[in-house]
């Protein structure tokens, strides 16, 4: 009796070994089988990846553009020149001239009324003084100014209160 037992477990044990033997050349296990050869899809090629570009630097725009605001702006700048100019303009934007020959005038429409700024710069070859001034719809006009000595003015809008 223990001869069949002893029989009956080592043919158990056979099929086990050998049917899971025939199973693995079947069907592979798939815990066990490398994700990395089959390819990102299997119809598709693999994707590939380049670092992103590094966008262009932004220049300064260079000419003012007339937006359709409701309110009216003057720059002027005087004296001698040239000085270099930033203003914002119409729209909202920063314009930046270089060597600009004075005296200068520019007036524009706003919707924004303390969005309103002129600067000028001193140019390499200035040496003199200057002065600059804003009027924004009617309010109090807005100057600065400097001798010889000095290299830049600034006039902005007097906020609405």
């Amino acid at each position: 009796m223990i001869a069949v037992v002893v029989v009956l477990v080592l043919g158990f044990c056979a099929c086990l070994c050998g049917g899971s033997t025939l199973l693995g050349d079947i069907a592979p296990d798939s815990a066990t089988e490398d994700p990395y050869d089959r390819g990102y899809y299997d119809d598709d090629p693999e994707p590939s990846w380049s670092p992103p570009q590094p966008f262009p630097p932004s220049a300064p725009a260079t000419r003012p553009a007339d937006g359709p605001g409701r309110y009216a702006v003057t720059y002027e700048v005087t004296g001698t020149g040239p000085v270099d100019l930033q203003f914002y303009d119409g729209d909202g934007y920063f314009i930046q001239q270089e060597k600009v020959r004075l005296p200068w005038r520019m007036e524009l429409r706003t919707d924004d009324p303390d969005r309103v700024l002129v600067s000028a710069a001193r140019a390499d070859d200035n040496e003199g003084g200057f002065r600059c001034a804003t009027t924004v719809a009617g309010r109090p006009r807005v100057t600065d100014a400097v001798g010889p000595d000095g290299w830049r003015v600034q006039c902005h809008a007097r906020p609405i209160r």
